[in-house]
């Protein structure tokens, strides 16, 4: 990335569009230019950060807050109208950050003023742009003073965001990392995790690969202190033995290594190269579901494929063929934005391929219960067609069920559905 895209110098009415990942070391490169132009003494809102979810707006939050240290700078976020409404009543705040559905309510209460605001952050536009929040978005930027910096972020720049970057910061200058060339793609892995479970992966992902010599890429302090805590309490480290060592780094340097772990997302390609150092065996991305667009980016055209830690396969891993080439169809037809944002807080607890086999047997068991449904129309139309004619006792009735394999349907369901 280019010394402008590293130390941006954004002012009062200028308009800036980042292509970048969306994890927290992203946000608080992108907050900190503007953070250092807050008048720390008023407490009018300034700053106004648009996310997609509750969540995006909490970690956009804490990172002004971690960014901002001992300066008296005040941010709210506002995951709910009704809590914030309470906090901006007694005494305001320079920043907030909240989806559109919070920041309409507490505008229309009149809880939050918008005529001081200096900068409008709209926080991944490609994620408000999939949720379905651009006539949320269209009344809430109607509201915002005409001098006020637009601020565009966006994972990728597709159609829809351009039309989005027209409408609202035009003549915008552009961040974006450098177009590599076709050869220079790096292939990667990816584990996906929620932001705040990728040490607990970091850990299982070492366990699993066992890597004579790795390193661990970070971009932030918060990172690098937490990692290099567990790499430690795990055994490795230079003083123990060149030959079981994992490294934290911010860069690769020029030794080979036979694992990468990019436990923040490198901002551009460029970024990406200088994590990744040489010839890389493996590089293995612990991702946030909404970041895989961004590591399909990074990779430069290059596979991009996912990685199932052994102790969440061995859980569920009894499939029939045809369910596996069913989810195979569908994941081929087309990308899934608010189903990703949906599942992401699940994370938290459980592996990705955890929710995929629970999410399963949703399926099945809603497949079972339109069967037996059906079953039961079936049965009751026969029944009421035949009264009239087998009267006698010992009659029988015969009943075609169109419903087998492919359906995943059982025997013993069948029997239960006639039976129930």
């Amino acid at each position: 990335m280019d010394q402008e895209a590293k130390e941006p110098a954004i002012t009062r009415g200028q308009n800036v569009v980042y292509q970048m990942p969306h994890d927290w070391a992203s946000i608080a490169h992108i907050l900190a230019p503007v953070l250092d132009r807050i008048d720390d003494a008023t407490r009018d809102l300034q700053l106004l950060i648009v996310c997609a979810d509750a969540e995006a707006a909490a970690g956009a939050s804490a990172s002004l807050v971690r960014l901002a240290g001992s300066r008296p700078i005040v941010a709210i976020a506002a995951t709910t109208a009704r809590r914030a409404a309470r906090l901006l009543r007694l005494g305001g705040a320079q920043a907030v950050a909240a989806a559109p559905p919070e920041l309409l309510a507490l505008v229309q209460g009149s809880s939050l003023k918008l005529e001081q605001v200096r900068w409008v952050v709209l926080a991944w536009v490609d994620e408000l742009i999939a949720g379905g929040e651009e006539r949320m978005l269209e009344t809430l930027m109607a509201e915002i003073p005409k001098d006020a910096a637009r601020i565009v972020v966006a994972n990728e720049i597709t159609a829809g965001v351009e039309a989005l970057i027209e409408r609202y910061a035009r003549r915008a200058r552009r961040v974006a990392p450098p177009t590599a060339d076709a050869n220079t793609g790096i292939s990667l892995q990816y584990v996906t995790v929620s932001s705040t479970a990728r040490l607990p992966a970091l850990r299982r992902l070492l366990d699993d690969v066992d890597p004579t010599r790795g390193i661990v890429y970070v971009r932030t302090d918060d990172s690098e202190r937490e990692t290099r805590e567990l790499v430690r309490a795990l055994g490795y480290g230079e003083q123990v033995s060149e030959d079981a060592c994992v490294r934290v780094a911010r860069a690769a340097g020029p030794a080979e290594s036979d694992l990468v772990v990019l436990y923040d997302i490198p901002a551009s390609r460029e970024e990406l190269r200088e994590a990744v150092g040489p010839q890389p065996r493996r590089v293995v991305a612990l991702a946030q579901p909404r970041l895989l667009a961004s590591l399909h980016v990074l990779a430069g055209g290059a596979p991009v494929t996912p990685l199932t830690l052994s102790d969440a396969g061995l859980r569920a891993r009894s499939r029939e063929d045809v369910v596996r080439g069913e989810l195979s169809e569908t994941l081929a037809s087309g990308t899934f934005a608010r189903e990703l944002l949906t599942l992401e807080p699940l994370l938290d607890r459980y592996d990705g391929i955890e929710i995929a086999a629970a999410t399963l047997r949703l399926l099945e068991q809603a497949r079972f219960e339109r069967d037996a449904a059906r079953a039961r129309l079936t049965e009751g139309r026969v029944s009421h067609g035949a009264a009239g004619v087998a009267g006698a006792p010992g009659a029988m009735t015969r009943i075609f069920v169109n419903v087998g394999a492919m359906d995943n349907a059982r025997p013993g369901d069948l029997v239960g559905a006639i039976t129930n």
